[in-house]
């Protein structure tokens, strides 16, 4: 890193994003293998998508990823897509293709889909894509924390196709208006506790363990009741 840029190097090839007075960059990012499973990921699912003609677009930190590094977000690996909801019959009809394509398909809680891969070195990719559903000229979906979110219509159509990584991949209309919803784009503090969770592991392993199980009886509580 220079006092103007900060650079890393993905697959080989240099990346360099402008340090503003808005960025910071307060650790290392996530590993390579994590990166590039991610990046191929999105690639795969875009062109499945431009092959079924279903029109979607990042959201959260998978399109902060687009804005600030023109392609896979290096601090964050959760993805996140959004479809029309009159869309999911169509995908619904790719399940056997994608499962004999080693890509796991799972409607979770009838609400949401969850599509996870192997793709680069034992790492599985996961990408969550919520349903959106349009009521005059305001569109809402819900994602997997059941929380609720809305923009206008315009703010996402009409949908383009934007750089991403060596490739372009969909993006919405009005890119700022959705990021301001859930980030302030005038401070943005980049942070990966994926390394340090790592050393953690390796220091007390039975106790992340433990905790891990914790956490899923948490999260699956409903079917022990």
């Amino acid at each position: 890193m220079n006092l103007n840029h900060y650079n890393y190097i993905l697959n080989g090839i240099s990346h360099k994003i402008e340090l503003k007075n808005n960025i910071k960059f307060k650790s290392e990012p996530l590993p390579q293998k994590i990166l590039l499973s991610n990046k191929y990921f999105i690639k795969i699912l875009n062109d499945l998508f431009d092959y079924l003609s279903i029109e979607y677009i990042p959201i959260k930190n998978t399109l902060l990823g687009i804005h600030i590094f023109q392609g896979v977000h290096i601090f964050e690996d959760n993805l996140e897509f959004i479809i029309e909801k009159n869309n999911f019959k169509k995908l619904l009809k790719e399940k056997s293709y994608l499962i004999e394509n080693d890509i796991l398909f799972h409607f979770v809680n009838q609400e949401y889909i969850s599509l996870r891969m192997n793709v680069f070195d034992s790492y599985f990719s996961e990408l969550n894509i919520y349903l959106f559903e349009n009521e005059n000229n305001s569109i809402h979906y819900y994602d997997k924390h059941k929380n609720k979110f809305e923009c206008n219509f315009y703010d996402i159509f009409p949908i383009h196709k934007k750089r991403f990584e060596e490739f372009e991949i969909s993006n919405p209309n009005k890119i700022n208006e959705l990021l301001n919803q859930q980030f302030n784009l005038n401070h943005i503090e980049f942070i990966c506790y994926y390394h340090d969770v790592e050393k953690l592991n390796n220091k007390y392993p039975h106790i992340i363990k433990i905790i891990i199980y914790i956490l899923f009886l948490k999260i699956h509580e409903e079917y022990f009741e």
